[in-house]
């Protein structure tokens, strides 16, 4: 395809040539007839005045006229169509020094970090979250320390049943887990990601989604059946039991649910069930 310029430049050049040579045709005729009229001012009678040297001026062979030139649409930097950009890759730090900087994150977003305690925060959690969705409890794993006070028990009618107040055990670290924003929460995984796909890598699940095996574990304790307040146990053993064999039987994951006693239980799955929509949305 020509260039626009370059034909501008080639149709003033064709022109330049038709004007040079009508010029030079114009110059000769009237220099015919100024030497005709100085011959008839002289009186040259002897000498037969010359008859005008009849000049042809033939018309240049009219030149076709250019197709003109399609209308070029010119098109603007906004208007043309925008492809889609991947954002990029978030600077993360490297997954052995991740956590000061989650830990600062999650301050920024207000969040509070003191019950925290993990010099590895991104294994940790996905060690334990993995460890969960199997339905085991890995305590060296925990990023916030076990709850302070004893197990209690009730003696009644030579039966043995769980004290309420080993419920109340709980209390703190369950208001702790509820009063983290959910937004907040779900962003920071978003972005951490690629930390937690490494960290899964590191595990032996190299293809693993972190949000499938997140997934997984929140359902497992979604699953968890309610037994009221009054549960009864058996000694029969070094630990306590739970005399129910549907109770007894369930993963250690959910008889730690069951050990939140009933409403701290209902509490943390209304949590976990925000976290789970957020993340499917």
């Amino acid at each position: 395809m020509r260039d626009l310029h370059e034909e501008e430049l080639e149709q003033k050049s064709g022109q330049g040539k038709l004007l040079t040579t009508l010029v030079i045709v114009i110059a000769i005729a009237v220099a015919v007839a100024v030497i005709a009229w100085l011959w008839q001012q002289q009186g040259a009678k002897t000498v037969p005045t010359p008859e005008p040297a009849e000049v042809v001026v033939t018309e240049s062979e009219p030149q076709t006229p250019s197709e003109p030139e399609p209308e070029v649409d010119l098109i603007t930097e906004a208007e043309e169509p925008l492809e889609d950009i991947p954002e990029p890759a978030p600077d993360l730090p490297p997954l052995d020094n991740s956590t000061a900087e989650v830990l600062e994150d999650l301050r920024d977003a207000e969040q509070n970090i003191v019950p925290i305690e993990s010099d590895q925060l991104i294994r940790d959690v996905v060690v334990f979250v993995d460890n969960l969705r199997n339905g085991v409890v890995a305590r060296d794993n925990a990023v916030v320390p076990a709850p302070k006070g004893r197990f209690r028990v009730l003696e009644q009618n030579n039966k043995i049943y769980i004290d309420p107040r080993s419920y109340d055990r709980y209390n703190a670290t369950v208001d702790w887990f509820v009063s983290l924003n959910t937004d907040s929460l779900v962003s920071l995984f978003r972005y951490y990601k690629p930390l937690a796909d490494e960290a899964l890598g590191e595990i032996g699940y190299p293809d693993a989604s972190p949000d499938d095996v997140l997934i997984e574990a929140i359902n497992l304790l979604l699953d968890t059946p309610s037994a009221g307040t009054v549960i009864e146990l058996t000694d029969e053993d070094v630990m306590y039991k739970y005399a129910d064999p549907a109770l007894e039987s369930l993963p250690p994951a959910q008889k730690q649910m069951l050990r939140l006693g009933p409403d701290n239980m209902r509490r943390v799955k209304l949590k976990l069930e925000s976290i789970k929509q957020e993340l499917t949305e």
